[in-house]
């Protein structure tokens, strides 16, 4: 597994290219022609085909939102296994530790 370094967490960047994507797709998701035709084809969608129907700018950003989702993981793999942070719930999910309770907006 490559090196992850902690210093380049950025839970700010994190947040906003979380909350730019989930607009993003859901809006490519209604405007895009040919996204909608698997819909009524009965077939799945895979993630890789909207992001590939974005501009390229928007690809790149999905890397850079990809490279900050793998380091949070591994943040808070390494945080359960040390015992810090938040708790773990296996059935469901991490507990957003980040999140505000007050915040609607959940991330991804």
């Amino acid at each position: 597994m490559e090196n992850l370094d902690s210093k380049n967490w950025n839970e700010d960047r994190y947040s906003e290219l979380n909350a730019y994507f989930r607009e993003r797709i859901r809006k490519q998701l209604d405007e895009h022609p040919d996204l909608q035709q698997p819909k009524t084809d009965r077939r799945n969608l895979q993630l890789a085909e909207i992001i590939d129907s974005l501009p390229l700018h928007d690809q790149l950003l999905w890397q850079e939102f990809l490279e900050l989702d793998q380091l949070k993981m591994h943040l808070d793999m390494q945080n359960y296994l040390e015992g810090k942070g938040s708790p773990t719930d296996f059935q469901n999910r991490f507990i957003q530790r980040y999140r505000n309770p007050d915040d609607t907006a959940s991330q991804w």
